[in-house]
């Protein structure tokens, strides 16, 4: 099991982001989200970017999970896009079932994976 640090506040902003997608569902007018569906996805957007950027690329294998995390990636940007532009919750609803996907799949692959070797010459 190799889960670190950053495991954990990947699972912080994975949380945030449901919480956002909630509050904005239920109208409970929170500050900067409110009940506006293009605000809630603007902030989950950033926080999925942020997680994104907690990633570590060295504890990357290159194999098939890599490749479909890239894609649910291009995937979430995709709708994210989609749900400012139309305010709809649909593409919302499908922006935070992708990003609780890619963390779990992420935080899987690295409960049960060790932290690759690096190279030695």
């Amino acid at each position: 099991m190799t889960l670190t640090r950053k495991d954990a506040e990947a699972t912080l902003l994975t949380l945030l982001v449901v919480l956002t997608f909630a509050a904005t569902h239920e109208g409970w007018n929170v500050p900067l989200v409110g009940a506006s569906h293009r605000w809630a996805a603007v902030a989950i957007l950033l926080l999925g970017t942020f997680t994104c950027g907690l990633g570590d690329p060295s504890r990357s294998g290159g194999g098939f999970a890599t490749r479909l995390c890239a894609a649910l990636g291009l995937l979430a940007l995709g709708v994210a896009v989609l749900a400012i532009a139309t305010g709809s919750l649909m593409p919302l609803s499908l922006l935070v079932v992708d990003v609780v996907a890619l963390w779990a799949l992420t935080t899987l692959r690295h409960a049960t994976h060790d932290t690759p070797r690096p190279l030695t010459t």
